[in-house]
């Protein structure tokens, strides 16, 4: 049986079945013995061979069996085998990791025009401090610094358009503060190399162009009673400050950025001085009996007046409204706080910048 195909074994059933042939005519004593047990299961579906000749059977298939080394095509389907098993999770895992990479992407390009009053503004200012970080060279972190400046110029000027002048002062700070900061990472390489001498005078080209647009919205804004302090912040940045003698030119910007940024804070810390603001005035007492109350007529104590629940929901009025004077007076001195916060920042940058140009020669130009 095990010479044979199984094709010809299934043929030779077929031919006794038939009659074309007789069992004792298969010379082959195993295979005469398979077809007979087959005519006999065929013929009685609900007998089964005894445990000898399943055993007699097995053993012979058993013997028959030869087996063979695994060839390259085994080696190959083997290896996709396992490695499919864990493919769902892995796909998952990239997809995830692709839907939480566009939801940041697009999150931190939705917060690019945002202002400090949005709900995405806190993501814009943690991608620029992530952009600082992975800078590694004083030309990159330049460039990151000087893009976060004309972030803050634009926020002031959009601000400074809804007549909100003391975040227009803050955000006017620091962006002398992050002017000064690029400069002074200029003023570390600054050399009479070619390529250094371009990065500052693109700087110099940039910072142009801020004041040229900084002087357009304050001259827009300055006719408007509502946003005319906010458009005097917008003119010290507009306003062309007296070069420095002695130092290099990225030295000189970061010099005058620290200037404007220290004037800008100045003029918050004088409005935010207490005897620039108004004195709380007495009030005066009330003579005449209020609207609020009412005579009620008590058996035990006379005729008496006798204040209403209107009364007292009045006065958590007035309250709150003193509680909101009180922040709302608050508000100035949070802003100079934080305009002198970032003008002593661009001083500090100003000052590196300095000592970074004494130590390196100022660039010259080429003799042609």
């Amino acid at each position: 049986m095990v010479g044979r195909t199984a094709k010809d074994t299934a043929g030779l059933i077929e031919q006794v079945a038939r009659g074309e042939r007789r069992v004792e005519d298969i010379e082959d004593p195993g295979l005469r013995e398979t077809v007979r047990l087959a005519l006999r299961l065929y013929r009685d579906p609900t007998s089964a061979p005894d445990t000898r000749t399943r055993n007699r059977i097995r053993s012979r298939v058993l013997m028959g069996l030869r087996p063979r080394p695994a060839t390259l095509a085994d080696r190959v389907a083997l290896t996709l085998e396992v490695l499919a098993r864990p493919t769902p999770y892995a796909m998952r895992a990239i997809a995830v990791a692709l839907i939480v990479a566009c939801f940041g992407i697009g999150t931190t390009v939705a917060s690019v025009a945002s202002t400090p009053s949005d709900l995405l503004y806190s993501v814009k200012r943690a991608s620029e401090q992530v952009r600082l970080a992975l800078a590694t060279t004083p030309e990159d972190r330049a460039g990151v610094q000087l893009s976060i400046a004309e972030h803050r110029l634009a926020e002031a000027a959009t601000l400074a358009s809804r007549g909100d002048d003391l975040d227009a002062v803050v955000l006017t700070s620091q962006y002398g503060e992050h002017l000064a900061s690029a400069a002074a990472e200029l003023a570390q390489t600054e050399t009479d190399e070619v390529s250094t001498v371009t990065l500052v005078s693109q700087l110099q080209q940039k910072i142009d162009v801020q004041r040229a647009t900084a002087a357009a919205v304050a001259a827009r804004l300055g006719d408007d009673p509502s946003t005319a302090s906010a458009a005097a912040v917008l003119a010290v940045v507009a306003n062309r400050a007296t070069p420095t003698s002695g130092l290099s030119p990225a030295a000189a910007i970061a010099a005058q950025a620290a200037s404007a940024a220290d004037e800008i804070a100045t003029a918050a810390e004088r409005r935010a001085a207490p005897s620039s603001r108004p004195s709380d005035a007495p009030r005066a007492v009330e003579t005449s009996p209020r609207p609020d109350t009412q005579r009620v007529s008590d058996p035990r104590a006379g005729d008496a007046p006798r204040a209403t629940s209107r009364g007292d929901a009045s006065a958590s009025d007035r309250a709150s409204d003193r509680a909101s004077d009180r922040a709302s007076d608050r508000a100035p001195e949070r802003a100079a706080e934080a305009a002198r916060k970032a003008a002593d920042e661009a001083k500090a940058a100003a000052q590196k910048a300095k000592e970074s140009s004494r130590r390196t020669p100022s660039p010259t130009p080429r003799k042609r």
